[in-house]
C-alpha cells in the first residue's frame, strides 16, 4: 500500500503539526515563485489524484526538501508524516518524484522568463558568462548529463540554464542575447551555428579558440595561418579576420596575447600530459599555441582595446566559482540514483534551489550595494549563498522535531526494516542475547 489515512485520534494533532510547520516562512518561498503551482501541476500531469498529499504546494515542497536534505525517500516520508503532508510511504514519494519532472522543469522556465524579462530591462552593459559542467551517475565512468549555464556578473544571478544528456554540446545558441550583452566563452564556444544568432542579435561576443579549430578567413577569403602569425609575436597583438557562417560572413578581431614563460611552460606541460594520456604524437605547434592566449571578438577596437578585452575574458573564472558553488553548497552533483526521470526531477530541482538562492541574495544587493561595491572589504558571496542556502532549507524543512513526539507510533513504517529472508544481523544479536539471559546458561 503506497499512502495511509492517519488515525482519526491523530487528526487533530496532524493539523497542530501543519500549523507548527513553519507555513509563514514556506509561504515566503512560494512566494518567490509567484506562479499558479495547481494549474501548473495539473498540466504537467504531476498530481492527478490527491491522493495522500492534498495540494500541489505540499508537493512541491516534499520535493524541494527531497532535493534540498539529501535523504532517503523513507526518512523524507518521515518528514512528511512530521510536517502534516501526508502519510507516503517511499514507493508513493518515488512515484510523486518521477512524475514530476516536467512540472519541476516548467517552473525553473517560467522563474528564468521572469528574471530575464526584469534584467532585460535595465539600462547600461549586461557582461554574460556562458559554459557548461558535467554530472555522472553513481558508478559511471563517463558524462551522463550536461548542465549548460549563463551567468550575468553585473546582477550575481544565474539569467539562462538548460540540462541535456551527454550528446546536447555547449553552443552559444542556447542563450537568448540582445544588443546591450557581451558573452564570455572558452574554447568550446566558437562555432558558427551557436556564434552566429549571436552576432545576429547585434550582442558583444569574446571567445577563446585554439590554433586549429576555428576557420578564420583573410578579407580576401583564403585560410589565414594562425602559426605563422604566432612566430613573429614578442607582445600582445591583434589582427582583423572574417569566418564564414550560414547568415553570412562576419569580421572579427583576433588577439593573441604571449603568456609569461613560466605560465606558457606550465601551459605547454599539461598539453604534452595531456597527449601522453590519449597516445598520441604532440603536434610541435601546438606547443608553440599553447604559449598564448587567442582569443576572437567582435567588439570594436575603439572602445574595447585588446587590453580591456583580455580584462573581459579573465572574468570568465567567475562562472568556475558558481559551479564551485553549486556543487560545494547544493550538491548538484552528488547522485544517488540512475533512474532517468528521477535524475532529471532531482537535477532540475537543485536548479529551482539555485534560483531561490539567487532571489535571496538580489535582495541582500539591493539593500547593502556597497557591500558588492567596495575594494576594501568586498562581500564573499559564497558565505552569502551558503547562508542564503541554509535559510532556505529551513524554510523548506519547518521545524519537524516538535512533532516527534506526537507521531513515533506511526514512524516505525519508516523507521523500522521491512521483512526479509536474511535477518537484520544487529536485530538478531540482539535476539540472541535476550535468548541466553532469560535462559540462564551464562557460566
Amino acid at each position: 500500500m503506497e499512502t495511509r489515512v492517519l488515525p482519526k485520534e491523530l487528526e487533530s494533532q496532524a493539523r497542530e503539526a501543519e500549523e507548527r510547520a513553519g507555513l509563514q516562512n514556506w509561504e515566503e518561498v512560494k512566494g518567490k515563485l509567484g506562479m499558479d503551482l495547481e494549474r501548473m501541476a495539473r498540466e504537467s500531469k504531476a498530481l492527478q489524484r490527491k491522493r495522500g498529499i492534498r495540494s500541489a504546494q505540499d508537493l512541491l515542497r516534499l520535493i524541494l526538501f527531497y532535493a534540498s536534505s539529501n535523504w532517503s525517500l523513507r526518512l523524507v516520508g518521515a518528514w512528511a508524516l512530521l510536517n502534516g503532508i501526508g502519510y507516503l510511504s517511499d514507493v508513493a514519494i518515488l512515484k510523486r518524484l518521477r512524475n514530476s519532472q516536467a512540472w519541476i522543469g516548467k517552473l525553473v522556465v517560467r522563474l528564468l522568463q521572469k528574471r530575464v524579462s526584469a534584467l532585460q530591462q535595465l539600462p547600461g552593459v549586461r557582461l554574460r558568462v556562458v559554459d557548461a559542467t558535467t554530472i555522472s551517475i553513481p558508478g559511471s565512468r563517463g558524462i551522463d548529463w550536461r548542465i549548460h549555464l549563463s551567468f550575468d556578473l553585473g546582477n550575481l544571478c544565474l539569467d539562462g540554464l538548460e540540462l541535456t544528456d551527454p550528446s546536447g554540446g555547449e553552443s552559444l545558441a542556447r542563450f537568448e542575447t540582445q544588443n546591450n550583452e557581451i558573452l564570455v566563452a572558452d574554447g568550446a564556444y566558437p562555432l558558427a551555428a551557436g556564434m552566429a544568432p549571436v552576432l545576429q542579435a547585434g550582442a558583444g561576443l569574446i571567445v577563446r579558440i585554439n590554433w586549429r579549430n576555428v576557420p578564420v578567413l583573410r578579407e580576401a577569403g583564403s585560410r589565414f595561418a594562425i602559426i605563422p602569425w604566432l612566430q613573429t609575436l614578442s607582445s600582445l597583438s591583434e589582427t582583423q579576420v572574417w569566418m564564414n557562417m550560414p547568415q553570412g560572413r562576419f569580421p572579427f578581431r583576433l588577439i593573441a596575447c604571449p603568456l609569461p614563460p613560466e605560465k606558457a611552460e606550465e601551459a605547454r606541460g599539461r598539453a604534452r600530459l595531456r597527449y601522453k594520456k590519449r597516445q598520441r604524437p604532440l603536434n610541435p605547434n601546438t606547443l608553440l599555441a599553447a604559449g598564448f592566449v587567442l582569443l576572437l571578438t567582435n567588439l570594436s577596437a575603439a572602445t574595447w582595446p585588446a587590453p580591456r578585452i583580455l580584462i573581459l575574458y579573465r572574468m570568465r573564472w567567475q562562472i568556475e566559482l558558481c559551479f564551485k558553488r553549486l556543487k560545494s553548497l547544493l550538491e548538484l552533483d552528488h547522485l544517488r540514483i540512475k533512474e532517468p526521470r528521477l535524475v532529471q526531477t532531482y537535477l532540475l530541482t537543485k536548479l529551482l534551489l539555485a534560483l531561490l538562492v539567487d532571489e535571496m541574495t538580489n535582495q541582500v544587493s539591493l539593500q547593502f550595494p556597497d557591500w558588492f561595491d567596495t575594494l576594501q572589504r568586498p562581500l564573499s558571496v559564497h558565505r552569502l549563498s551558503a547562508l542564503s542556502y541554509a535559510a532556505l532549507r529551513q524554510m523548506i524543512a519547518g521545524p519537524w522535531a516538535t512533532s516527534l513526539k506526537h507521531f513515533f507510533p506511526l514512524l516505525q513504517r519508516y523507521l523500522c526494516e521491512p521483512p526479509r529472508s536474511r535477518p537484520q544481523q544487529l536485530a538478531w544479536v540482539r535476539a540472541f542475547i535476550q535468548q541466553i539471559s532469560m535462559s540462564g546458561t551464562f557460566p
